[in-house]
């Protein structure tokens, strides 16, 4: 078992730059940059990294959490993406899809479409579009598996026994 609970770990993570002195910030810029995305599938890349931590429920919060993995991931992925920003952009669609397409409380028939999914994604490389079986296939692989903690698996499971 983790000694650390990861809600707590992801809230830290994400806290203002100026708290503790921004020592919260350092540690969240630590983290990352121990963290090795190279040759992974964007998607699998947020996986990976959103499986150490849960994401807050603040938008600033995941704001600066992505931010931070986007930087990296372009780093170390310099051909997929023209820059950090526009990974940034497509995680945080990608966080907003996954919600949407696998969160119990959202009807059927007011879940994000693929088509939705690529309309909502135009224009965010530097005004020109990413190619759509980039998307496609992200849409795909997000719908046919969610973004979750292992420990929430289990716990899906185990209640379901």
């Amino acid at each position: 078992k983790d000694l650390f609970e990861k809600t707590q770990i992801g809230e830290y993570l994400g806290r203002e730059p100026d708290y503790q002195g921004g020592f919260a910030l350092m540690v969240l810029h630590a983290y990352v940059d121990q963290l090795s995305f190279e040759g992974m599938v964007f998607d699998d890349a947020i996986r990976f990294y959103l499986s150490g931590f849960r994401l807050p429920g603040e938008a600033q919060k995941i704001d600066r959490i992505m931010e931070k993995f986007a930087e990296r991931y372009t780093l170390q992925n310099p051909t997929v993406f023209p820059n950090a920003d526009v990974a940034f952009i497509l995680a945080f669609s990608i966080i907003m899809l996954n919600t949407d397409l696998h969160n119990p409380a959202i009807k059927e028939e007011r879940r994000m479409t693929k088509e939705g999914f690529i309309r909502n994604n135009r224009g965010i490389c530097d005004g020109g579009d990413l190619p759509e079986e980039f998307l496609t296939a992200i849409f795909d692989r997000i719908r046919e598996n969610a973004i979750s903690l292992k420990e929430d698996d289990e716990a899906r499971e185990k209640a379901g026994e």
